[in-house]
């Protein structure tokens, strides 16, 4: 599970709150906290911990859980659980958020398929043919372990990456958001348009995820861009073709499973 879908689930259960001014809450909205409680300790929290490696850094998070768990049990008023799920939000977001939004990505790549993705190729075509074929055409090129070189294959996925950011972030689309108008008007981003980083974000804020769970989501879109570039860009001594058409595509594998991880969460389902 995406980290950040824990801070969308928290959202929801405070924007429900925050729209009634009834005192007490009414019985959908405690059903949907004793929801959130028991979803926490049973498939949340085990998540997690698969992902950190242990659960000790989970324990405030459960003391905060057993508290909203006394005061729904004891019918407080509406302020008290607003503050609960607040100061929740709050904890895991400053303690938790990024060192398992980047343990999720470690985890996504490492489970996603080397070589061809039937799940990735299937969403390729359906936003845009041609990318789709570019995608089968580069991953044919790599189960053939006799080529020479494997750089047009890298070129084949740099290019793919590259059509999915253009199609699903363009540059009207990003620009009109207000942290980009902001970069540019605080002179933080000097570029004519906007980076491959701020795409993604684009596209991953518009689902509703926020700056701290898109941030490794933008570092790992640089990742693949810069290992297939360095493929693509490789000036290699001659006489050695055979050698470093091996590692190129060993290298080309890798890059391809962490875009196969990106494309997966860039991709509509």
């Amino acid at each position: 599970m995406n980290p950040a879908e824990f801070i969308d689930i928290l959202q929801r259960v405070l924007d429900q709150l925050e729209r009634s001014s009834a005192p007490k809450p009414s019985e959908a909205e405690r059903k949907s906290i004793i929801s959130l409680i028991g979803a926490w300790f049973s498939q949340l929290k085990p998540a997690f911990a698969a992902m950190l490696g242990d659960d000790s850094q989970l324990t405030p998070i459960d003391g905060l859980m057993d508290v909203f768990n006394k005061l729904i049990a004891g019918n407080r008023a509406r302020s008290s659980l607003v503050r609960q799920v607040k100061a929740i939000r709050r904890l895991f977001t400053d303690s938790l958020l990024n060192g398992l939004t980047r343990a999720y990505w470690n985890l996504v790549a490492a489970s996603s398929p080397a070589g061809y993705d039937e799940v990735v190729a299937r969403r390729l075509k359906q936003l845009d043919a041609t990318l789709g074929e570019s995608y089968e055409q580069a991953t044919l090129d790599l189960a053939d372990s006799g080529r020479s070189t494997y750089r047009g294959a890298a070129s084949e996925l740099r290019e793919v990456l590259t059509g999915v950011l253009h199609n699903l972030a363009p540059n009207e689309k990003v620009e009109a958001t207000d942290w980009y108008r902001e970069a540019r008007k605080s002179g933080e981003r000097k570029e004519a348009h906007p980076t491959r980083a701020e795409r993604t974000r684009y596209i991953l804020r518009s689902r509703g995820l926020g700056s701290s769970s898109t941030g490794e989501a933008e570092a790992h879109t640089k990742l693949v861009e810069d290992r297939l570039e360095a493929v693509v860009n490789a000036n290699y001594k001659r006489g050695a073709a055979g050698t470093h058409g091996g590692s190129e595509r060993t290298e080309v594998l890798a890059s391809l499973q962490y875009l196969n991880a990106l494309l997966r969460e860039l991709l509509p389902g």
